[in-house]
């Protein structure tokens, strides 16, 4: 058994009124296993009580669309209407018999969606920075009315009995939108300078603050930085963090806000070493650098400079060590990890238990690409699954090249 002293991500947290377990959080992944109308199914449950019974301190679910407008992908898990609670009810109750914690995550994906039949929003008419789809701007009646969702949502993850909120804020959703000066390009009151800008999160923060109440803790994952030219800046960034923490945010996890690439925030193939990617069949990177461990470490670094607030760092951690490090060096004060957790929901418990060194993932990214189209998985533990996404990478590229002529 590895001491606290040695593995300080083990030592139990707190983050508001809550203390939890230990510091090693599942950070939040889509799931593409709701039905068509958003309602969590007996996958979900069986997924979070895999997790919970994992060991994690805590588990933050996939991004919840507070709205219909907000729905990002198809088969995506929804809270935008009262018929979702039972489902998400069932799945904290699962967590819950397990001894876990679990947040809810609130978005709204803005001009980031992939689904056709949505006409996306933004704060102003620019096309979206990754998939070039042009929004409407947001009307003031359409402003009130999406932060009025998130409040509304923020009722029906207490009704489902979730531990706490968790905003989306990051990654080139909506309220990253409203915080970048490249995608609001407004003049009014939700746009023109810094502090306009930052009033839509504001003011989303401050209603669902008021619904769950003073006891519930509110966390949000925030773009620190914009990876687009022309985007936020990161002293715009932390001022944002530090105006949230004295309007009483219980913990940040530091990311990216607007990108132009998904994998400037999922970054493949993070600390495979090439003895590890001969190892595990990955023989297209066995000739290349490892990609750096925890790729966001300089933004919680930032943010613990000039914010005292609790950070949660994810992004790329592949090793214990790293997370040692983090966390001895005051970097953070809890690791989280999305991809690790599809190939392995009981890692923390194996680390608790005493293994070191890197975790199972190879950071492929085969489970990000198919979202939206099957429900989340490692592809890389069967044989078979790798033939069946070989297939449907073939039959997808032909189904684009048919499209495009």
């Amino acid at each position: 058994m590895l001491s606290t002293v040695d593995a300080p991500y083990l030592a139990p947290g707190r983050i508001g009124a809550l203390t939890l377990r230990n510091r090693l959080v599942r950070a939040a992944t889509g799931e593409t296993m709701a039905n068509a109308e958003g309602e969590a199914s007996d996958a979900h449950v069986r997924l979070y009580g895999d997790l919970a019974r994992g060991g994690a301190g805590l588990l933050i679910t996939g991004h919840l669309f507070v709205e219909q407008r907000g729905q990002y992908a198809p088969f995506q898990l929804g809270i935008h209407d009262d018929r979702c609670v039972a489902g998400l009810r069932r799945m904290t109750e699962a967590v819950h018999a397990a001894g876990g914690v679990i947040f809810a995550e609130l978005a709204h994906a803005g001009s980031q969606t992939v689904m056709r039949d949505i006409e996306p929003v933004a704060p102003s008419v620019v096309p979206n920075a990754i998939y070039a789809r042009q929004p409407n701007e947001m009307s003031a009646i359409d402003i009130g009315a999406v932060i009025a969702a998130f409040g509304t949502a923020a009722r029906r993850a207490m009704a489902a009995g979730f531990d706490g909120i968790h905003l989306h804020s990051g990654n080139g959703y909506l309220l990253s939108q409203f915080n970048s000066p490249f995608a609001n390009r407004r003049d009014d009151d939700w746009g023109g300078d810094a502090d306009r800008r930052g009033r839509f999160l504001r003011e989303v923060y401050r209603l669902v603050r008021q619904t769950v109440g003073s006891n519930v803790p509110v966390t949000a994952r925030i773009g620190v930085t914009d990876a687009v030219a022309g985007g936020l800046s990161m002293e715009e960034g932390l001022a944002r963090i530090k105006m949230l923490r004295t309007e009483g945010l219980d913990a940040v996890e530091v990311t990216y806000g607007l990108m132009n690439s998904y994998t400037e925030n999922i970054r493949p193939y993070t600390g495979i070493t090439r003895a590890r990617a001969l190892a595990d069949g990955v023989l297209h990177r066995v000739f290349s650098s490892p990609v750096p461990e925890a790729y966001y470490r300089p933004f919680a670094q930032a943010v613990k400079r000039q914010v005292d607030i609790p950070v949660i760092l994810v992004g790329g951690m592949r090793t214990t060590d790293t997370m040692a490090d983090v966390m001895h060096a005051g970097d953070a004060d809890f690791i989280a990890m999305a991809r690790p957790f599809v190939r392995e929901p009981d890692l923390p418990n194996q680390i608790a238990a005493g293994r070191r060194g890197l975790v199972d993932c190879v950071s492929c990214n085969i489970c990000l690409v198919h979202e939206g189209s099957d429900a989340l998985k490692c592809w890389r533990t069967r044989w078979r699954d790798l033939v069946r996404h070989a297939y449907w990478r073939i039959a997808r590229r032909n189904w684009t090249i048919n499209q495009e002529e």
